[in-house]
């Protein structure tokens, strides 16, 4: 089992910002420091880590280089500990990754040294098209609930969903969910043809999780007070909603991404 750590404590959606660098010695690498926010470091048999190993002058200042490295979780100078307590995903463990004088060969090198982005990106369309479904999944297991209590509640003598301020929302939330599915198909449908897909796995990863928010607020207001209490998973739904629109690339860098896309076709 593997685990990828790209985050740091000082360089989260700003990843040419991160520390944690490897300085040559011979044929070897020497790194030093540290990551967090990392998932099944616990587990892992080994980590695929990026690192800073070098740095160019642009225009627009320096520049970090970035390589992947593999590394076993036994190796000296390599230690994992347990990290944060998440209100998301309660049964998910993050690990933070300490490197001290931590000694690497040329031979554990993931692609080609300074090609770290290149790893990363192949493995970033991968997760965010996972978000992006899990998020639809959740989100209609979600709207199950909604649509179910809307048939059965009464309230002033009628079933909820006969009240247009409750039909309204389930036709919007289904809506929205049947949206997002077909974007994270499309996404996927690019990829796996090998045609360019960063844009569109983007707004799939970027509408799908803040969709899948929409939808489980929607579903607790349906429920009213109810919709809080651990009798239903409701509250569960929309605790884990809300990391969806952090990790693997957060909102803000989703958008970016798909503006940058659709400049730089312009010329700008």
């Amino acid at each position: 089992m593997d685990a990828l750590a790209m985050t740091e404590p000082g360089a989260g959606s700003d990843i040419r910002g991160m520390k944690c660098a490897a300085i040559r010695d011979g044929g070897d690498w020497i790194v030093n420091g540290t990551k967090h926010f990392i998932s099944g470091a616990e587990h892992a048999d080994f980590v695929i880590v990026f690192i800073a190993t070098g740095e160019d002058q642009t225009p627009k200042g320096l520049k970090k280089r970035i390589t992947a490295f593999l590394v076993d979780r036994d190796t000296p100078g390599f230690t994992i500990r347990d990290g944060y307590k998440s209100v998301s995903h309660r049964g998910y463990k993050n690990m933070i990754l300490d490197f001290d004088d931590c000694r690497l060969p040329d031979a554990q090198v993931l692609g080609e040294v300074d090609g770290g982005f290149e790893v990363m990106n192949t493995w970033l369309y991968a997760t965010r098209i996972t978000v992006a479904a899990m998020s639809v999944g959740r989100a209609r297991r979600a709207f199950d609930y909604a649509l179910g209590y809307s048939a059965e509640r009464e309230q002033f003598g009628q079933k909820i969903g006969k009240f247009q301020g409750i039909s309204f929302q389930l036709a919007d939330m289904i809506t929205e969910i049947d949206a997002a599915d077909l974007l994270t198909l499309a996404a996927a449908d690019r990829l796996d043809k090998g045609l360019p897909s960063n844009r569109e796995i983007a707004s799939a990863k970027l509408y799908a999780s803040e969709m899948l928010a929409r939808i489980t607020d929607a579903a607790i207001q349906i429920h009213g007070g109810m919709g809080l209490m651990d009798d239903y998973p409701l509250e569960r739904f929309w605790r884990d909603a809300r990391v969806e629109r952090i990790w693997d690339g957060t909102s803000e860098i989703q958008r970016h991404i798909i503006s940058r896309d659709l400049l730089r076709a312009m010329g700008a």
